[in-house]
């Protein structure tokens, strides 16, 4: 098995992004936005166009898996939908960033009111 991801970061694009998302003030810290970016990723199944993302190493807010997934939840919620996967914390980070990335373009065209409807 490959080796996973020890630490879970945002690119300094999802960062900017999780910042202007911030000030609706509808969420506690990154923390929480990140796992809403995740959501928003699954939902909207951005693993099926990942390639399309150009998703760097993070510069912004990281976290230990213990403390983003101290339960393994997301861990065994990812190994539920993709069995194939070998770094199930990878994967999450990639549609972490991937869900903010995409965010960041629906609040570009429409402002920050454009991501009211997937709150």
């Amino acid at each position: 098995m490959a080796e996973d991801k020890v630490n879970i970061g945002l690119t300094n694009e999802a960062n900017e992004v999780a910042e202007k998302i911030a000030e609706l003030d509808c969420f506690e810290d990154k923390f929480d936005i990140a796992k809403f970016a995740f959501a928003y990723a699954i939902k909207n199944e951005l693993d099926k166009r990942i390639s399309e993302f150009n998703i760097g190493e993070g510069r912004g807010a990281s976290w230990n898996v213990g403390t983003f997934d101290g339960d393994k939840y997301l861990y065994n919620f990812i190994i539920s939908l993709f069995p194939d996967i070998q770094t199930p914390y990878r994967q999450i980070e990639l549609l972490m960033n991937a869900g903010l990335i995409e965010l960041g373009k629906i609040i570009n065209e429409s402002g920050l009111s454009g991501i009211s409807e997937f709150m």
